[in-house]
């Protein structure tokens, strides 16, 4: 039998993806690659967040699409500084 549920599972993912982060940020001097896959990563907690733990995954669509838009364009815009 399973001791853990699927909310316990997403928050472990979340947790290692974030230690993964902070990791990584210590261990590499490339400020490029390092900033990308954090802005990657933030993008896909953001959808992991806004579809588990907000449950807008069956929610109002409109809010649904502006909440993704958020963790969606500001990752890229980082992405983007980054490289101009």
């Amino acid at each position: 039998m399973n001791k853990f549920g699927k909310l316990e599972i997403l928050s472990i993912t979340l947790i290692v993806i974030t230690l993964f982060n902070t990791s990584l940020a210590e261990n590499l001097n490339s400020t490029l690659i390092v900033s990308t896959i954090i802005a990657l990563t933030t993008m896909f907690k953001g959808v992991m967040i806004i579809d588990h733990f907000m449950e807008q995954k069956e929610g109002n669509k409109i809010l649904k699409l502006m909440m993704r838009a958020y963790f969606f364009v500001f990752p890229m815009l980082i992405i983007i500084t980054l490289f101009v």
